[in-house]
């Protein structure tokens, strides 16, 4: 089985990143939403034409507010690519940009909009530099436009393979992206609709990778203790008729120790997926606020103390009954010097009105 797209479509899909990492005394959390409206626009037998627009691309919190300054650069240079009219194969890699003078444009008009502030932030003048030398040369935005995480995650994988597929081998960096290492990379798929993903280290990671990976952290925590877990997992539901993606879950883990790792969820929805998402979120919010609205009365959530004649009985009901009990019993016998407050501390158990 290949899995490909088939025909044309428009879809609009939701991204939602989740990340959490720890540098030793360092620890940030993150939850980014991207939205994008996708047309595929036509298929031949080895390409596809489609239409990318970015929609929105919001950060929606962060335990770090370095982080927001951050988002803040990063939207204003993901303006360049917020349409994007490519050609790309099989397998998603690009291989020509229809509207490539727009996007040059772009960056001009944002140059501008930079160069006012470059007497405030003399930093600014470095960035300009770099990203002219990007604009200015087609095979560098072709490469910035493939690290797109719309492109990463849908075609990163599973699109234009053989399934069940492997690969061993594969050099890429760590996820802290701070040195390389081989990987093997398996691709299985449970039917024509769901693909599972797995890619983790090829070989035990050397003395040499410790070393390069985490030399940062060299003076706060002993290099040499450490033993790194990697892993990337993958779902993928694919629609079988049009080969259209309606569903992906990622996870990326690296943990060298408790107190250095990082770990990147990323959950990838159709619209149709993501407005059941929004539907469960909108249900178990309801269901909450009526929860705090009317509680569960005290008695339904006690410990059943005792069961009599099939009726049950907290252990604060068992004692008044007990009491009530002992009292028809008293009177009943006529029995003298019967004392309510004295019967509180009777065994429970002890007996019946009619024994």
């Amino acid at each position: 089985m290949t899995v490909q797209i088939k025909e044309p479509f428009n879809e609009q899909y939701t991204l939602i990143i989740d990340s959490d990492m720890q540098a030793v005394d360092m620890h940030v959390t993150t939850t980014t939403q991207m939205r994008w409206d996708f047309t595929v626009v036509k298929v031949t037998d080895h390409s596809l034409e489609i239409r990318l627009i970015l929609l929105d691309h919001i950060l929606l919190e962060t335990n770090n507010p370095m982080v927001k300054e951050v988002a803040q650069v990063s939207q204003v240079f993901s303006r360049m690519y917020n349409e994007l009219h490519v050609t790309i194969d099989k397998k998603g890699m690009i291989s020509q940009i229809h509207n490539l003078d727009v996007i040059q444009q772009k960056w001009e008009q944002t140059k501008k909009e930079l160069l006012k502030s470059v007497e405030h932030s003399p930093d600014i003048k470095g960035i300009i530099q770099i990203n002219d030398e990007l604009f200015a040369t087609p095979d560098k935005i072709k490469q910035a436009i493939q690290a797109n995480e719309f492109f990463t995650t849908y075609f990163s994988y599973v699109y234009g393979r053989e399934l069940p597929y492997e690969e061993k081998g594969i050099v890429k960096p760590n996820f802290f992206n701070s040195a390389n290492v081989q990987w093997n990379m398996s691709i299985t798929s449970v039917d024509s609709q769901l693909i599972h993903l797995e890619i983790k280290p090829s070989f035990l990671l050397s003395s040499g990778f410790y070393n390069k990976a985490y030399s940062q952290f060299a003076e706060k925590i002993d290099i040499s203790k450490l033993f790194t877990q990697m892993k990337e997992t993958g779902k993928y539901q694919i629609e079988s008729g049009s080969g259209r993606l309606t569903e992906a879950i990622i996870h990326r883990k690296e943990e060298a120790a408790t107190n250095l790792y990082t770990k990147v969820s990323y959950h990838f929805m159709s619209e149709e997926k993501y407005k059941e998402k929004l539907k469960n979120l909108s249900q178990k919010y309801t269901e909450k606020i009526k929860a705090e609205q009317d509680p569960v009365p005290t008695q339904n959530i006690k410990e059943v103390y005792k069961e009599v004649n099939g009726k049950k009985y907290t252990k604060e009901q068992w004692e008044e009954f007990e009491r009530e009990q002992w009292e028809i019993y008293a009177k009943k016998h006529n029995i003298s010097g019967f004392d309510d407050k004295n019967q509180k501390n009777l065994p429970s158990g002890r007996f019946l009105a009619d024994d």
